[in-house]
């Protein structure tokens, strides 16, 4: 039985991202709910094609680009804005669930500035200010109204979700209001432990996704190469999907790493059981410390059913920092002084674990109670 209609609205591809990851593994947990799922981008993807809404507003040339997207966190009028928000009210929904990402954070603020029937609940991956400007050279000097319209939304929102503890008590400090924290889900079948296991002449280390910092990368591999020639193994990094090539890495380093294509998760997945151990970084900066301190790598939940140990490189008060001290399932290193990152490859090489331990991460990161905070949201707040 159908209790809800929801028009979702996302300025990503449903098929991209860890954002789409996210929002898909909490759909298929909602069967009461019917998701419209809405969205922006180059062109319709296969199964969401009545949902394209057209091309987005931000990305292209430089200065058309920049023009635009200052207009819109400004809250400039927006013809591209307009014509999506236009898009959505004439939508059959009960009411809007809203990603933040780009262009959806400006949809929010004028959905419910347009209409008050129906609620409009926003789910933030990513703070604006802290994770996309700050990223960004394009957008580096859009911090100020990229916050203030964060906090617009946030009070102008009916509810909203965050991605980790960090980034709720950040929002709490920021609009007087609390969201609930919600990650992905995984079934309870999707963790396989994976026993430790030692490769006799290699240390082969792991990786998917974004590198934040270039240079605490390469910090990193200098330390691994190092520590792995000290134990007369061979390292080796291998990675998927990572917006390196080969030419940012030093020539001395090139013939320790391996750079893939990006793989989807079922199939990555297999190849991360094959490492020694899987790497994640934030990064150490003060520019990106509100990123660190608020977002949470959707990676960790592809290493999480890979079953590896986790080697952290960060800040000590990020939440990749609280994650892996919280579930014992790796070594932390919170600097780029080599010493410390000798140790933390000791550890992470040397790690035993149980699969309680694992399971007992699913269960308190990724486990039902996300689905119940998205039921609770979508359908008895909505009602």
């Amino acid at each position: 039985m159908i209790k809800n209609k929801i028009c979702l609205f996302t300025a990503h591809s449903p098929l991209s991202g860890g954002g789409g990851v996210i929002l898909r593994s909490l759909i298929k947990k909602l069967p009461n709910t019917l998701i419209k799922w809405c969205y922006v981008g180059n062109k319709p993807v296969p199964g969401y094609e009545d949902g394209y809404l057209g091309t987005a507003l931000m990305g292209g040339p430089v200065l058309k680009d920049i023009w635009q997207t200052w207009q819109m966190l400004t809250m400039a009028d927006s013809p591209i804005i307009n014509h999506i928000v236009d898009q959505l009210l004439q939508t059959d929904c009960d009411g809007y669930w809203i990603i933040t990402h780009n262009e959806g954070l400006r949809v929010a603020v004028e959905l419910a500035k347009r209409q008050s029937k129906r609620p409009v609940h926003i789910t933030i991956h990513d703070d604006w200010e802290g994770a996309l400007c700050a990223r960004s050279v394009r957008y580096r000097l859009m911090g100020a109204p990229a916050k203030n319209l964060t906090v617009m939304a946030l009070k102008a929102a009916s509810s909203f979700d965050v991605v980790s503890a960090g980034m709720q008590s950040y929002y709490e400090k920021l609009s007087g209001k609390t969201g609930a924290v919600c990650h992905r889900y995984l079934q309870n079948d999707a963790v396989n432990f994976n026993e430790s296991f030692s490769q006799e002449e290699q240390i082969l280390a792991g990786h998917i996704g974004s590198i934040y910092s270039k240079k605490d990368f390469v910090n990193f591999l200098k330390t691994f190469v190092n520590f792995a020639v000290q134990t007369g193994k061979t390292p080796l990094m291998q990675m998927w999907g990572c917006h390196l090539n080969i030419n940012d890495i030093p020539n001395n380093l090139r013939s320790y790493i391996v750079l893939f294509d990006t793989l989807p998760e079922e199939k990555v997945i297999p190849e991360l059981k094959k490492c020694t151990f899987v790497y994640c970084m934030y990064p150490l900066g003060k520019a990106l410390h509100t990123f660190s301190a608020t977002s949470l790598p959707t990676k960790l939940t592809s290493y999480l059913q890979a079953g590896r140990p986790i080697l952290g490189h960060g800040p000590a008060d990020s939440t990749l920092a609280e994650f892996i001290t919280t579930t014992g399932l790796g070594a932390m290193w919170v600097s780029n002084d080599k010493s410390q990152g000798q140790q933390a490859l000791q550890q992470v090489t040397a790690l035993t674990t149980g699969k309680q331990q694992w399971q007992a991460a699913r269960n308190n990161y990724f486990g039902e109670a996300n689905v119940e905070v998205m039921n609770a949201t979508l359908n008895s707040k909505f009602n």
